[in-house]
């Protein structure tokens, strides 16, 4: 059996490992994915109109208003962008640039469960734990998207650590920078608002209640609840009420009740499931961590009184609950959560390999072929990137080959150590898998899934023929597509009004999809317009509505 005992290194060589993996994972393969649709493009693109009008309060894309969520991560981005921009003295921000911000609050958080880790449990078990964080493939891949749900997990993160430091480190008040992390912690919270919303009052609000009711120990007191509240609403409101204030006042509201309080009791944008979805799924989006969930659910409930462990469960339950009632589910939403149930994890793992006994109802059969049920995620994710390559890409190249059999062995392996109960084995092997699959997966793969990237081909060919001005787009207009063209693009609707658009307008190209192009060549010599086909069509499945398409380039003469 493989030591786990770590308490011999000194902090120092478990920073230089972790700042090391942690820019191996989510930095060196930053900007090997093209623009992703929607969400993605939607908030670079967003960021970019930000920056070229300096308009930081009225959001939009293209000409209409983007208030669904909060300015805080545009405004993080467009930082982001802007010093890159400037220190490399670059003409345009690189698409890099504006995913940095998620890139950063991941590694934060790899940190901060580390600390949590090392607080509530001891420096093994938080190292222990930022690996499972850090090969986490949900976490991996949301470090490498510019949206909101890295940051909003890192914000989390650090108020529960604060509260932590309140609880369980007894040196903790009579240091003197306590009072101000305490209230730096209500300013997170207070940003954390501007990120997504009311969002990061379900996750700290529900936990200091139920850490109150189940421990019985009173921490609220702490922190400072008065000026705290005060700078929470000083950080947090002025945005919404300079919006509500202002003409786009109605947009605001409407946005505010389809994507917050709709998504509560209904299905909103097709994101519908049933309750257990989000639990089945971490068994592939968080595999590292799910692999040990039966055990870690078994030892936490014999345990059910340690402080500790109520409040990691005062963290986790309550939001995980409420995620799995509300019927819009999108795998994401539990990101924040992730990091005390690594911790939880890898208190388990280090108290088993100390003391097995309190884990022996595990021994009965039925009880270990349930156990083994999570090393399933690896096959499940090995089958899925032989789809991918085959539906999508170049075919079984000799990556896709390697990261299937990779999972593949992985998966067997780890069931096998599941069964057995060498836990230690099956954690080892399952951070390594992860660690070498995911970066094969984020450095080669991309490059491979050529018929999913539209986008990347039709701007390809835009700059092959040196085009160098605004166009028009009907049928295909997905956000990474507007992103790449400009700000200056137009959609267009029907061929009615891409006829009269051009009639009025001085555009010279229109992008179009292949269901319109017949109409609207009867109609462009209907209307005299002299129109031109540039090179053969180009060829891929539009993945954000599922369905291959054919696109046309055409210059208005």
């Amino acid at each position: 059996m493989i030591n786990p005992n770590f308490t011999e290194y000194k902090n120092l060589h478990i920073k230089i490992l972790l700042s090391l993996l942690v820019f191996i994972c989510f930095f060196s393969s930053l900007n090997t994915i093209p623009p992703l649709d929607r969400d993605e493009s939607r908030y670079i693109q967003a960021t970019v109109q930000m920056m070229e009008s300096k308009d930081f309060i009225n959001i939009k894309f293209l000409d209409a208003p983007r208030l669904k969520k909060p300015p805080g991560i545009y405004w993080m981005q467009a930082l982001s962008a802007t010093i890159v921009k400037n220190i490399l003295f670059l003409e345009k921000a690189p698409l890099w640039s504006f995913r940095l911000p998620s890139a950063i609050a991941a590694s934060i958080s790899v940190w901060l469960t580390f600390l949590l880790g090392k607080l509530l449990f001891g420096r093994t078990q938080g190292f222990i734990a930022a690996l499972l964080l850090l090969s986490s493939p949900l976490v991996f891949i949301e470090s490498h998207i510019a949206k909101t749900d890295s940051v909003l997990m890192a914000c989390v993160l650090f108020i529960i650590y604060i509260f932590a430091k309140i609880i369980f480190d007894s040196k903790f008040k009579d240091n003197y920078l306590s009072k101000y992390l305490i209230l730096f912690a209500w300013l997170v919270m207070g940003f954390a608002f501007l990120i997504k919303g009311p969002l990061i009052i379900l996750f700290i609000f529900f936990m200091a209640i139920f850490f109150r009711i189940f421990s019985g120990i009173n921490f609220i007191k702490e922190c400072r609840i008065i000026t705290g509240f005060s700078i929470f609403l000083l950080i947090s409101l002025p945005w919404f009420i300079i919006i509500n204030l202002g003409a786009n006042s109605e947009i605001f509201v409407s946005s505010i009740k389809k994507d917050m309080l709709l998504k509560l009791v209904s299905v909103q944008e097709s994101h519908g499931a049933p309750p257990g979805t989000y639990f089945i799924s971490s068994i592939v989006s968080a595999w590292p961590i799910f692999l040990f969930i039966i055990p870690t659910i078994i030892w936490s409930y014999k345990n059910k009184h340690n402080k500790a462990i109520i409040f990691l469960l005062s963290s986790i339950l309550p939001a995980w609950v409420s995620f799995e009632l509300i019927p819009t589910k999108l795998l994401h939403y539990i990101l924040p959560l992730l990091p005390s149930l690594a911790i939880l994890t890898s208190a388990m793992l280090i108290f088993n390999f100390k003391s097995s006994s309190i884990l022996l109802s595990l021994d009965k059969l039925y009880l270990k072929l349930i156990s083994i049920l999570p090393a399933l995620g690896g096959i499940v994710i090995s089958i899925g990137v032989l789809y991918l390559a085959k539906l999508f890409g170049e075919g079984f190249t000799i990556s896709v080959l390697i990261i299937a059999l990779v999972y593949f062995l992985g998966s067997i392996f780890s069931g096998y150590y599941l069964f057995v109960r060498n836990y230690i084995n099956a954690l080892l092997l399952v951070i390594f898998t992860n660690l070498i699959a995911l970066n094969i997966i984020f450095i080669y793969l991309p490059h491979q899934l050529s018929k999913i990237w539209v986008t990347e081909k039709i701007y390809e060919k835009i700059q092959e023929k040196n085009i160098d001005t605004s166009f028009a787009l009907l049928g295909y207009s997905e956000p990474s597509l507007i992103y790449r063209l400009g700000s200056n693009t137009k959609i267009l609707t029907s061929n009615e009004e891409a006829i009269t658009f051009f009639l009025k307008h001085s555009f010279k190209y229109l992008i179009i999809e292949d269901s319109y192009l017949e109409e609207f060549k009867i109609m462009a010599e209907q209307n005299l317009l002299s129109i031109k086909l540039l090179d053969k069509k180009i060829t891929g499945f539009n993945y954000s509505n599922g369905k291959f398409i054919n696109i046309s380039i055409i210059h208005i003469i």
